[in-house]
């Protein structure tokens, strides 16, 4: 039945967003590096020609429809921090975010939503190729299965693995301790 917030007509044009993103994220990159020169048209060019490349490719357009909320979702959470900070009596908020520490921080969240975005992705695909080739380790615990995700679940929630984390922040706490 049809409903007046039914929006699943909107999953025939999800191809247009990442390339209007695509081409706006180059475009302002372009112009404001002067990479190649100050021409807007050449630019635009350069912009829309990458942009279209995008189509080509479906796997592409679906890791930006995966990222892309994610990011916001961070930048979103970022914005309300400085907010907070403001709220709280910081003169310049934004002095935090010019430490060192909290760039390392904003690039490990970057590669982390860039790292789920292509398990998401290509997981699947990945791990269909690789059964295919069906390599097997004889006297090793298997956790492999045919679905990636709960691939993933079993991997991370494994005995060895979680006390392997126990052991690193055993570890982490006590060079930061001593060091301290």
């Amino acid at each position: 039945m049809a409903s007046p917030l039914d929006l699943g007509i909107l999953n025939l044009f999800d191809f247009i967003f990442p390339v209007l993103l695509v081409w706006a994220f180059l475009f302002a990159l372009l112009q404001k590096t002067e990479i190649i020169g100050k021409s807007m048209g050449i630019n635009a060019t350069i912009a829309s020609a990458a942009a279209l490349t995008i189509l080509l490719s479906r796997t592409a357009i679906d890791l930006i429809n995966f990222i892309i909320p994610w990011f916001a979702i961070a930048i979103i959470f970022f914005v309300l921090m400085v907010l907070l900070f403001m709220i709280m009596g910081a003169k310049e908020p934004l002095s935090a975010y010019r430490d060192q520490r909290v760039y390392w921080v904003l690039i490990a969240v970057g590669i982390l939503i860039l790292v789920a975005g292509f398990g998401k992705v290509l997981g699947q695909s990945l791990l269909e190729q690789s059964a295919q080739t069906g390599e097997v380790v004889e006297g090793q615990e298997a956790v492999a299965g045919s679905d990636f995700q709960q691939n993933i679940y079993a991997t991370l929630f494994h005995p060895k693995v979680l006390g392997l984390l126990v052991v690193f922040a055993i570890v982490v706490f006590t060079v930061a301790l001593l060091s301290g």
